[in-house]
């Protein structure tokens, strides 16, 4: 009789637990978001993310998003936790070789690959000096500061700079203290950067110009969330919808507005960290920004 009990209220159990968790058996999709550094940017990603997996319900069905936050943990270190498979399942990032041999890149840009196009935060103390180039080549003579884990700063390092480099959290203050000339960030970085910043301007004329882009990272034993990530992101190209978000998104449109590339002096620059995956990606203007597109296909 006993037994008898034990599974009635065991039934009704399970039962409970199937009709009070509508999210039972969905793609759960842990990502990274910053609590303590209010970064508008993440709103963009976070939206694409969602578009992906909206646009991928026909055939893989519903997902759960949850947000981890890993606030003063570096980029590298976040990437190491992604690659443990623990915490976290999905994280936007610049691309190199060497992460996408230690994860599995979704192979659509997120920003169109404008993370290659690159406008220069300085102090204005500088700008007399800045004033007096007449050529972005004499972009050369400059320090430039750089993250110490960012894919960026061997780019500029094979490309004859030379880089300070520290922590991504204390560049700002190093910009402000004058302990290197140029910031370079991505044309939709600078502007919400500003207003926290004493002393520092947009350098209103020149720009940088190279091959990369912004990927969704998994976990290479992820292939399910891998193959639902390609597949929105494919079919939001192919309807539309992911234009549409690129051009009115704030983070993305005010870029393009603020930003000005086409009217910038620009330095195309190689590099050297591009997988030929990557490349394949960035010579096809589906899924390049055009003013991009355009400076791109004569590297």
């Amino acid at each position: 009789m006993w037994q008898r009990i034990l599974w009635f209220f065991g039934a009704i159990l399970v039962a409970s637990i199937f009709t009070s968790s509508p999210s039972l058996g969905a793609d759960l999709v842990r990502y990274n978001v910053s609590k303590a550094y209010a970064d508008p940017k993440q709103d963009y990603y976070i939206a694409v993310l969602r578009l992906a997996l909206n646009k991928s319900r026909d055939k893989y069905g519903p997902y759960q998003l949850s947000e981890n936050s890993f606030d003063h943990t570096p980029q590298g270190r976040t990437l190491e936790i992604l690659e443990q498979g623990k915490l976290l399942d999905v994280h936007w990032t610049m691309t190199s070789q060497q992460r996408e041999n230690q994860l599995a890149a979704v192979y659509v840009p997120l920003l169109k690959g404008m993370m290659g196009a690159r406008i220069f935060l300085a102090h204005k103390d500088t700008l007399p000096k800045l004033n007096q180039l007449h050529s972005p080549a004499q972009l050369m003579d400059l320090f430039i500061g750089s993250g110490i884990d960012w894919p960026d700063t061997k780019i500029y390092e094979k490309n004859g700079f030379i880089v300070v480099t520290s922590v991504a959290s204390l560049l700002p203050r190093m910009l402000e203290e004058k302990r290197f000339e140029l910031f370079p960030r991505a044309l939709h970085e600078p502007w919400a950067e500003l207003p926290n910043l004493k002393g520092v301007v947009v350098e209103p004329r020149f720009a940088f110009c190279y091959p990369t882009a912004m990927y969704f990272f998994v976990n290479k034993h992820n292939t399910r969330l891998k193959a639902r990530l390609t597949y929105g992101l494919q079919k939001a190209i192919d309807d539309g919808s992911f234009d549409r978000l690129f051009a009115a998104h704030p983070i993305t449109r005010d870029a393009i507005r603020l930003g000005k590339f086409n009217e910038r002096q620009t330095l195309k620059l190689q590099n050297p960290e591009l997988s030929a995956r990557t490349r394949d990606v960035l010579m096809n203007a589906r899924y390049v920004w055009a003013p991009l597109h355009r400076c791109l296909s004569t590297i």
